[in-house]
């Protein structure tokens, strides 16, 4: 291969991944897992911390730096079986238990799966079916209830690590916002079968 030839690959290579960047947004999406999630439980399985650093405004901005955090809970089958969005300004802390966030599942409650997080701005309000203003940069953090099956006593131990980054492609992007659009609409056919107001499959 000529020195050309090369310098033509790197600079295709170059373009690729620029492209690739281009029609990704970063530091906005985030995931974590949960196991063990056992409903009615003396322990819960864990609990997921959103922190808003205060990047894009302060307590005394207009919008008091107001971002919000759209939240989607999967199943171990890769399906979702709640969202919501939640406000959190600047500064702020969101706390909430993973029994609080898979409680009113489309489906079964899941004993295991997938937390996403998208962090955005109010358009005018938090809305998990429109990410169109997706936006840094909340911060997340998890625990997680581990079983230890090394001992010959089962034995349950808390840990917590960080949210794990992830880019935001267009196709995830696009996925949750139609997904979460059709599982409201789901949410609004059960609840009407069952003439239950309470019964909700979504948060929001």
């Amino acid at each position: 291969m000529s020195r050309l030839t090369s310098i033509a690959c790197m600079l295709a290579l170059v373009l690729v991944a620029c492209g690739m960047m281009a029609a990704q947004t970063l530091d906005v999406y985030q995931v974590t897992y949960y196991d063990n999630n056992i409903p009615g439980a003396p322990l819960d399985s864990g609990t997921v911390r959103v922190v808003n650093p205060g990047v894009t405004g302060s307590p005394i901005s207009a919008d008091e730096g107001t971002l919000c955090a759209n939240i989607y809970v999967f199943d171990d089958t890769q399906e979702m079986i709640e969202c919501c969005s939640c406000p959190v300004t600047a500064n702020g802390l969101l706390t909430l238990s993973v029994q609080e966030l898979t409680e009113n599942p489309l489906t079964t409650t899941p004993f295991r799966g997938v937390i996403k997080i998208v962090s955005s701005t109010p358009a005018p309000t938090c809305d998990a079916t429109s990410l169109a203003s997706a936006t840094p940069d909340l911060r997340a953090f998890a625990t997680h209830l581990q079983n230890d099956s090394t001992r010959v006593i089962p034995f349950l131990s808390v840990t917590e690590d960080e949210f794990a980054d992830a880019p935001l492609s267009a196709i995830e992007q696009s996925a949750r916002s139609s997904a979460t659009s059709a599982q409201a609409v789901a949410a609004a056919t059960t609840s009407a079968k069952s003439r239950s107001s309470n019964y909700q499959s979504l948060l929001i």
